[in-house]
């Protein structure tokens, strides 16, 4: 065999193995099972674990957490939407940050940190003193401009379901158990240390999740596979999957738009990253990027995600210019779509100001009764509207 031929064999022999390795993952996932301990979800049409009502208003978590301070320009539009989606959002009140917070928390050598991104880090660490001050057991930590599904409900069950399943399979369920009263809603948690929910990029390839255990579910509620950015949309179009959500351990899980903790896990980030730390580090989300991707922290990612940023200015950068922003969109979102996220609650069709309370319960009264059909009150809303071009 002369060299060049060696050569193109050398090249080709990797590329067929791992067309195999993907060929035979397809397979299984439409058969219901995957190599390397991973499983997948029943099928759509398998009866649903029954509860006593619907998913509770903090989606079978403790409570869900925003982080915000007092004078965002986000929050009405956050509280806002929690209320059309029938979700129930707690705000810890951050304190006055002073020069002496900002001393005591950054590096005294080599920091790298800038004073918004300092802000934005204590923030997400007073909402985890919060937490940990209850008795909760579980808490999902958002930032004050995520975007999220009408349909949120309804995507939280099989999303729950899937983590039980991926990490507990064959676990007896709480008879006659509600949201409120099962603690095994979101799997042991002793099983798990960080779940995202949302974020902006978890690049995870399909070595990582052919190597790792991992789950596939349905899910109606989200954009078609064509509207999905990368590389969400690259990973689900290499296992031929569409209206499907992947759960798998975390690879690269950027931005802390929406993650979940246990209080175990909530003790272990304030302890371990409660300060920038003597090398340095630009911001609190790539802390966390360094938890699971190098610490062997039990991290799991769902992507596409079901929490993402509404499109906007950013608040970090407005802290270290010193340029006021001047508000418009920070309320009530955009009319543009967020990122991977169907009919969003922030839209700014839905929004209604708070001085205006008889059209407020008009809107969330029409809100509900769309979702109750499954229907996307946005799209309605769309069509009396300007037309616009989904991303």
């Amino acid at each position: 065999m002369d060299k060049t031929r060696r050569r193109f064999f050398l090249f080709l022999l990797p590329v067929c193995v791992l067309f195999l390795l993907v060929h035979h993952h397809v397979t299984l996932i439409a058969r219901g099972t995957l190599p390397f301990g991973s499983l997948r979800v029943s099928h759509p049409d398998s009866p649903p674990e029954s509860y006593h009502g619907t998913v509770n208003s903090t989606l079978g978590f403790g409570a869900l957490v925003a982080v915000s301070h007092a004078a965002s320009p986000r929050r009405e539009g956050l509280l806002w939407s929690a209320k059309l989606t029938g979700i129930d959002i707690t705000i810890p009140e951050q304190p006055q940050w002073t020069d002496g917070h900002l001393q005591a928390f950054k590096s005294p050598q080599g920091s790298r940190i800038t004073r918004g991104s300092a802000l934005a880090w204590m923030g997400h660490l007073n909402a985890l003193r919060w937490f940990l001050s209850t008795p909760l057991q579980t808490a999902l930590i958002l930032e004050d401009d995520v975007d999220f599904s009408l349909h949120l409900q309804s995507q939280i069950a099989p999303a729950a379901r899937a983590l039980r399943t991926l990490l507990a399979p064959g676990t007896p369920r709480t008879p006659n158990a509600s949201l409120d009263t099962d603690p095994l809603f979101w799997a042991n948690q002793d099983s798990w240390d960080i779940l995202w929910l949302g974020h902006c990029n978890d690049a995870a390839s399909p070595h990582h999740v052919l190597s790792h255990p991992s789950i596939s579910y349905p899910d109606p509620h989200m954009p078609p596979l064509d509207a999905i950015a990368p590389p969400a949309s690259d990973l689900l179009k290499t296992f031929d999957l569409s209206h499907t959500r992947m759960l798998y351990r975390s690879h690269w899980p950027l931005c802390t738009f929406a993650y979940a903790v246990t209080r175990a896990s909530a003790q272990r980030i304030l302890s371990t990253y409660g300060t920038e730390g003597e090398a340095g580090c630009v911001a609190f989300d790539v802390r966390m990027l360094e938890a699971c991707r190098d610490h062997d922290w039990r991290c799991w990612t769902v992507a596409p995600e079901l929490f993402h940023h509404v499109p906007g200015k950013s608040e970090i950068a407005s802290v270290d210019t010193g340029v006021e922003k001047d508000g418009e969109g920070d309320r009530s979102g955009r009319r543009r779509p967020s990122v991977n996220i169907e009919c969003g609650a922030r839209n700014e069709w839905l929004w209604v100001g708070e001085g205006d309370e008889v059209a407020r319960e008009r809107m969330l009264g029409r809100v509900r009764e769309a979702s109750a059909r499954g229907e996307c009150f946005v799209k309605r809303m769309r069509g009396k509207g300007e037309t616009e071009t989904e991303v």
